[in-house]
């Protein structure tokens, strides 16, 4: 699928309204397939990212643009590198949560296979079955797997890639953007960026809503910090 059509597929240009209207499954039409501008700036201030949320999956999803919003807000998340995350009815930005097989077709070309969430350009999808269930390799809680799941496929909307290893030292904290939904490494379980992820991102080095980008590599890790 072309990134064209997976915007549309998305509901990209959409009305989708985070408090109220988010917690329906309806979705407007898009009317335009190109994307807005994602970010602004502010002078001596963060970098502004407006997000809004669609529940495309009911069963289970209750509550999930409120706990997207604190998960944004809070204060040990990726505020920290000089974001601010704006939730807003018009946003370009969308973080949805669908079944398995729509967000096969959102994510294309990237491989979810029914069992994977993603980034690609302005859409953030999120799995339901994972959303409701984790996975059986994650040792943590139900909450702060989803917090996981927020914070590092959001991650990714602010041009942050996969980190290896997932810590520095056996039992110490997992990086939120390691690839934790498949196991932990012997680190500890951890929804929230780590302080030389925080450091990498705040250098705003890397695109906001990239693209398709198969090959990306992280171009910042704790040794560069």
């Amino acid at each position: 699928m072309a990134v064209a059509a997976v915007l549309a597929a998305a509901g990209c240009g959409g009305d989708g309204d985070v408090i109220e209207r988010a917690e329906t499954t309806t979705t407007p039409a898009p009317t335009s397939t190109t994307v807005a501008e994602t970010t602004t700036s502010e002078p001596d201030g963060p970098v502004v990212i407006e997000v809004r949320t669609e529940r495309r999956a009911t069963e289970g999803t209750d509550g999930f643009a409120q706990i997207v919003r604190d998960t944004l807000a809070d204060p040990r998340g990726w505020s920290q590198a000089g974001f601010e995350i704006r939730i807003t009815d018009d946003a370009p930005n969308v973080v949805l949560v669908a079944e398995g097989d729509e967000v096969d077709a959102i994510c294309d070309p990237y491989d979810t296979g029914g069992r994977f969430s993603c980034q690609i350009g302005p859409v953030v999808a999120l799995n339901a079955d994972r959303w409701r269930e984790a996975t059986d390799t994650w040792p943590g809680t139900l909450e702060e797997y989803r917090q996981m799941l927020v914070n590092h496929e959001v991650g990714h909307l602010l041009g942050r890639h996969h980190a290896r290893p997932a810590c520095q030292e056996r039992g110490t904290p997992a990086a939120v953007m390691y690839q934790q939904s498949a196991g932990v490494e012997g680190c500890a379980p951890n929804p929230w960026p780590l302080p030389w992820e925080i450091a990498c991102a705040a250098r705003h080095d890397e695109p906001v809503a990239p693209p398709y980008e198969p090959d990306a590599t992280a171009t910042c890790g704790p040794d560069d910090v």
